[in-house]
């Protein structure tokens, strides 16, 4: 294989590892917005804006962590028998619906608020992971990995 790990179809091999790990990443990923969407965060506003100082911390952790999601989401369920595009249409649905449902459940606790802002750039976010993974998906060919 060459060093770039381009098959002789164009394609480039990248490891599908079991079904059983994609959907355990998925779940630490969700638990891992929830925890520290949910909890008081250590430091908070010690650090006010971002990477490039064009948006505020919290707005690019937002974006990060759903853009993130959506990807691994997106990992996850790439060997689907389903069409492409309603795989991914679900992953987007279900990374902003997680987004939302986070929100919801900050409105009731008295440490943490409720924003419509934060669920705009969750959505966007997720719309970032998905637009990237259409285009991984159709320049990568996934090899199963055997455990």
């Amino acid at each position: 294989m060459s060093r770039d790990r381009r098959s002789s179809s164009g394609y480039v091999d990248f490891p599908l590892v079991p079904t059983w790990m994609r959907l355990l990443v998925v779940l630490a990923a969700v638990g891992g917005l929830v925890y520290y969407s949910v909890m008081p965060a250590p430091g908070t506003g010690s650090i006010s804006y971002g990477p490039l100082g064009l948006f505020s911390y919290s707005v690019w952790l937002h974006f990060v962590g759903y853009m993130g999601l959506a990807l691994t989401l997106a990992y996850a369920t790439c060997d689907s028998s389903r069409p492409r595009w309603q795989v991914l249409v679900g992953v987007f649905v279900f990374t902003v619906g997680c987004g939302a449902a986070v929100e919801v459940v900050q409105y009731t606790l008295p440490t943490r608020t409720f924003s419509l802002l934060d669920i705009a750039v969750n959505a966007v976010g997720a719309s970032v992971g998905v637009a990237l993974w259409a285009i991984v998906d159709r320049v990568v060919r996934f090899d199963r990995v055997e455990l």
